[in-house]
C-alpha cells in the first residue's frame, strides 16, 4: 500500500515538473497566444531598458556636472588669459621694458611691478601681472564687469538647479495648500491613506469603464455607417480597436489621483520621476546635466540658467570672433615673421651671455604686435579656435532650448503637457490651456512672482479672502515692490533663493499666493 502511494506521489511530482517545463518552454500556437507573448516580452524588455537607463543616469549625472564645470572654468580661463589682454591692448607687454614704453605713452596710470634680476628692463612680467595690467584699462574693466555678471548668474542658477530638492517640507507645505484650495481631504494617518487610495482607484476605474463604453459606442456607430461599403466577411474580421487610455487623461485639471510608485496622493499637474524616485510638482523633465528633475521649485533657476548661458556664450563668441578671423591669415604669418626677425637680431648683438640668454627666452616665442593686439600667437591659436566654436555651437543649441522654454513659461505649460496639449489642439479647435492665467504676463508671474522680496505670512502683503485662503494679488498695481516693464523682468531674473510665490496652477484664471513661504 505504501509502495503504491509512493509511486502515485512520484508520478504526480513528475507530472507537475513536466507541466512546469512545458510552461517554461511555451510555444504559441494561435494568433492570440502569439500576440500575448509579444506583449509580455515587450513589457519585460521595456522594464529592463528603463532599469538600465535609470541606473545609468546615476553614473552619467556626476560626469556631466563635472563636464559642465570644466567648460565654465575653461572659458573663464580663456577670457582672462587670452581674450582680455587682446581687447585691452596689453598682450604685447612681455617685459618691464615694454611696460615702460606703454606707460610713457600715457595710456594708463603707474602700476608697481617687481624687478628681479640684473637688468630689470629685460625681465619678463608674470601672467598674473599681465592680467592685472589689462584690468586697469577702461576696456578691460567694462568687459570684465560683463563677464563677471554672466559668470555669477550662470554659476548660481546652475548650483540651484542641481541642489534644489523637489521633496521635503516645502513640497508638503505646497501640497497641503493645494488640498485646501481644491477641497481635497489630504490623508494624515495610515488608515486615511488606505481609504484615500481605495476611493481614488475606484474613481479612476469608474471613469475608465465609462470612457471605454463611449469608445465602443463610437466604434459601433462607425460600423453602422460603413455597413454598405464592407462585406460580411470583412465585418466579422474587423473588431473595434480601443486606444490605450492613461489615468491622467481621465482627470480634470484640478482633480487628484493616487501614485502607486510613491504611495501617496498625486496632486494635479504632478508626475513621478523614476530617477530621483520622487513625485514632482509641475514636472517638466529630468535633466542629466543637472542630475535633478526640473519642476515647480527649480524651474525658475533652470530658465535663468539657460538665459544667462546663451547670453554669455554669444557674448564670448562675439569678443573672440575677431581673433578667430585672423587665424591663418596674412597678418598671422606676418606676426610670426616679425618675431623671428627680432629674435635673430637679439641673438647676434654684443650682449653678455646672461642678458642674451634672458632675451632669447623672451623673444623666441612669437609676440603680439603693438599695432594689432587681436592677432593670436601659435600658442593661443588652438584656444581661440576651440573657445569660439564652443561658444557658437553651444550658444545655438542652448538657444533653441531657451526659446522653447520661454514659450512654455509664457503659455503656462510644461514639456510633458506641451505634447498632450498639441494633440488636443489638433483634435478640438478653440481648445484653451486650463492652467493658463489668462495672459503671458500672469503666466510669467506664475513662475517668477511679482515681488523682489520674500513674502511674509500674515503681513499686509497678503491681500484676499481670509476665509477661503485665496487671493488675486496680480491685480494690485500699487505695490511698490512689484516688477514693472523690462527692468522688472530683468530684476526678476537676478540671483535669489526665494521660493515660488504662487501655487503650481491658477484657479479660474486667478493666481493664488502661497501662505507658508520661507523667509530669509
Amino acid at each position: 500500500m505504501s509502495t503504491q502511494t509512493n509511486n502515485h506521489h512520484d508520478h504526480g511530482s513528475r507530472t507537475q515538473r513536466r507541466r512546469k517545463k512545458r510552461h517554461f518552454f511555451f510555444i504559441p500556437t494561435t494568433t492570440h497566444q502569439f500576440q500575448t507573448c509579444i506583449r509580455r516580452l515587450s513589457l519585460k524588455g521595456l522594464s529592463c531598458f528603463f532599469f538600465i537607463a535609470d541606473h545609468a543616469m546615476y553614473l552619467l549625472g556626476p560626469l556631466l556636472i563635472a563636464l559642465a564645470s570644466l567648460i565654465i572654468a575653461g572659458l573663464t580661463y580663456l577670457y582672462f588669459g587670452v581674450v582680455l589682454p587682446m581687447m585691452a591692448g596689453t598682450n604685447w607687454i612681455v617685459t618691464l621694458e615694454d611696460y615702460e614704453v606703454f606707460q610713457h605713452g600715457g595710456k594708463i596710470g603707474a602700476i608697481s611691478l617687481s624687478n628681479d634680476g640684473t637688468n630689470h628692463n629685460n625681465h619678463p612680467i608674470s601672467t598674473t601681472k599681465s592680467i592685472l595690467l589689462a584690468l586697469t584699462t577702461p576696456t578691460g574693466i567694462f568687459h570684465t564687469a560683463l563677464v563677471s555678471f554672466f559668470l555669477i548668474n550662470v554659476t548660481y542658477n546652475y548650483y540651484k538647479c542641481v541642489t534644489t530638492s523637489n521633496t521635503g517640507p516645502c513640497y508638503d507645505s505646497v501640497v497641503r495648500e493645494l488640498a485646501t484650495v481644491t477641497n481635497f481631504d489630504y490623508p494624515e494617518t495610515e488608515e486615511e491613506l488606505i481609504q484615500c487610495k481605495r476611493a481614488l482607484e475606484q474613481q479612476i476605474a469608474a471613469k475608465l469603464e465609462c470612457r471605454r463604453r463611449e469608445l465602443l459606442a463610437a466604434a459601433a456607430v462607425r460600423d453602422t455607417v460603413n455597413d454598405g461599403a464592407s462585406t460580411k466577411q470583412q465585418q466579422q474580421q474587423q473588431k473595434p480597436i480601443i486606444p490605450r487610455i492613461h489615468n491622467w487623461q481621465l482627470l480634470s485639471p484640478t482633480e487628484w489621483s493616487y501614485c502607486r510608485f510613491s504611495k501617496q496622493p498625486k496632486p494635479p499637474r504632478s508626475h513621478y520621476d523614476h530617477v530621483t524616485k520622487s513625485l514632482v510638482l509641475n514636472m517638466d523633465h529630468y535633466c542629466p546635466w543637472m542630475f535633478n528633475c526640473v519642476g515647480f521649485f527649480n524651474y525658475r533657476f533652470f530658465v535663468n540658467f539657460l538665459f544667462f548661458t546663451v547670453t554669455g556664450l554669444f557674448y564670448g563668441a562675439g569678443i573672440s570672433l575677431r581673433p578667430f578671423l585672423y587665424l591663418g591669415g596674412s597678418e598671422y604669418r606676418e606676426q610670426i615673421r616679425v618675431s623671428r626677425d627680432a629674435a635673430t637680431a637679439a641673438s647676434g648683438g654684443g650682449e653678455s651671455a646672461s642678458e642674451a640668454s634672458l632675451r632669447r627666452v623672451a623673444m623666441y616665442t612669437v609676440r603680439h604686435l603693438e599695432s594689432n593686439s587681436f592677432i593670436p600667437t601659435p600658442n593661443e591659436r588652438t584656444a581661440i579656435a576651440l573657445g569660439f566654436m564652443i561658444c557658437l555651437c553651444l550658444g545655438c543649441a542652448v538657444g533653441c532650448l531657451l526659446v522653447f522654454h520661454l514659450y512654455l513659461t509664457v503659455s503656462a505649460q510644461t514639456t510633458i503637457e506641451f505634447h498632450g496639449n498639441w494633440a488636443k489642439r489638433r483634435k478640438k479647435k478653440g481648445w484653451t490651456n486650463p492652467y493658463s492665467a489668462g495672459s503671458w504676463k500672469r503666466n510669467w508671474e506664475m513662475v517668477y512672482g511679482t515681488r523682489y522680496h520674500h513674502f511674509r505670512s500674515g503681513s499686509n502683503d497678503y491681500v484676499g479672502d481670509e476665509e477661503n485662503g485665496s487671493a488675486d494679488v496680480t491685480n494690485r498695481h500699487d505695490d511698490q515692490h512689484s516688477y514693472r516693464g523690462l527692468w522688472g523682468i530683468l530684476m526678476a531674473m537676478m540671483p535669489s533663493d526665494r521660493e515660488p510665490e504662487f501655487l503650481p496652477f491658477p484657479f479660474d484664471g486667478v493666481l493664488i499666493r502661497r501662505k507658508n513661504r520661507e523667509v530669509d
